[in-house]
């Protein structure tokens, strides 16, 4: 990042020098592009222009290795040549590398997949106002500058597969592209996606930003029951079918990951679905509760409602009488808990008040008025 004193560093100054001959440009104007608040660098260090300039000609694909251009400004194989203003050039490549590196790199035996085309709108759209056009070439240029995994798969035409994660770069280019269906869950948001959107705002601003930013380490959280439901998937069977959706609704971010059965029921009360999903979710729960006893819990749903009221009490002192609702699995009713907490009449129940959950559920032994859970009567079914 540029130094917060008025004396540019060294590697600032030969930067720039570079910069100002490759580009045609004089050295001030170079050096004023070098120390713009939005070319520090917010994901890492201050992309190296020196680093850009060899990139052209040194990099194994998009190289030029002493020849011809290779890269242009549509892309490969372009006989296009790079437009360089003087006054925002470096600063555009400086937000598209900070781009890029908000996503997850692909892993060394993952082959890239995400077209630079593509890449190239989504940057467009995430980087506005500050850059309101990326060219395809300088996408690449970009990402080869990066050193991340790129591949051209043809042979031919001007695009070449960038290797970002694609999940990562569907879920962003859902959220800041138009005409696009906004992602219902964050499980494929990159690390860095708000944190890089509040620095351009801030740098836009004027704001030298010089805290660094540590990427968090990644979270395992087990979740047995996901893994259950993915290894389902392709099964001949009401239970294939469900978990073939639900596998394609998290692959698309349409909604959060089922961590516990009771999650999946939750994710089917905010998703449209049939009757006849419905019916397998509950199988598949079932299913779920037999074969890994160990690891399945019995179900506690929602809250949707509740009061507490002080009662006079009859004759042997006051007290309270709460009641608490909560939703039923199918969602058509509801699970009703009361309470008389009076003096004489010290009361407490639960009840299913929905014909057909009453039908499909009970509720686990071992368990108390307020800390009910429930099963399927499947689970108890003889197999």
């Amino acid at each position: 990042m540029t130094p917060s004193n008025n004396t540019p560093s060294r590697a600032l100054q030969q930067d720039a020098r570079a910069w100002s001959r490759f580009t045609g440009t004089n050295y001030t104007s170079a050096l004023r592009q070098m120390s713009s608040p939005l070319a520090q660098g917010f994901l890492g260090p201050r992309v190296s222009a020196r680093r850009l300039i060899v990139t052209l000609n040194d990099h194994e694909l998009v190289g030029a290795q002493g020849g011809d251009p290779f890269l242009g400004e549509n892309g490969v194989r372009s006989d296009s040549p790079w437009r360089f203003d003087g006054k925002t050039d470096y600063i555009q490549l400086a937000l598209i590398t900070d781009m890029l590196r908000m996503f997850r790199p692909t892993a060394g035996s993952e082959a890239p997949e995400v077209g630079s085309y593509s890449l190239k709108h989504t940057a467009e759209w995430f980087l506005s106002p500050h850059c309101s056009y990326v060219s395809n070439g300088r996408l690449i240029w970009a990402a080869a500058a990066l050193g991340f995994p790129i591949a051209d798969p043809d042979g031919d035409g001007p695009n070449v597969l960038i290797g970002v994660s694609e999940r990562e770069h569907d879920y962003v280019r859902r959220m800041v592209g138009s005409g696009y269906a906004q992602p219902q869950a964050d499980h494929y948001r990159p690390a860095a996606y708000d944190h890089l959107r509040a620095a351009l705002a801030r740098a836009g601003a004027g704001e030298l930003i010089t805290e660094d930013w540590i990427r968090p380490e990644p979270v395992n959280d087990p979740a047995p029951f996901h893994d259950w439901l993915v290894q389902q998937v392709g099964r001949n069977d009401v239970v294939g079918d469900l978990t073939g959706d639900y596998s394609a609704g998290v692959r698309d971010s349409d909604h959060r990951i089922a961590r516990s059965a009771a999650e999946l029921l939750a994710i089917f009360h905010e998703v449209s679905h049939s009757p006849e999903a419905y019916d397998a979710v509950v199988i598949s729960i079932a299913e779920w509760m037999r074969t890994n006893p160990s690891s399945a819990a019995p179900i506690r749903t929602e809250p949707i409602g509740g009061d507490t009221h002080d009662h006079g009490g009859w004759g042997a002192g006051s007290g309270t009488t709460e009641r608490y609702e909560y939703l039923c699995p199918c969602g058509s009713g509801a699970i009703v808990e009361e309470h008389d907490n009076i003096p004489g009449f010290r009361e407490h129940d639960v009840w299913i008040a929905c014909e057909k959950c009453r039908a499909e559920w009970r509720f686990a032994e071992g368990k108390g008025v307020r800390d009910w859970a429930l099963e399927p009567e499947a689970l108890h079914a003889t197999v």
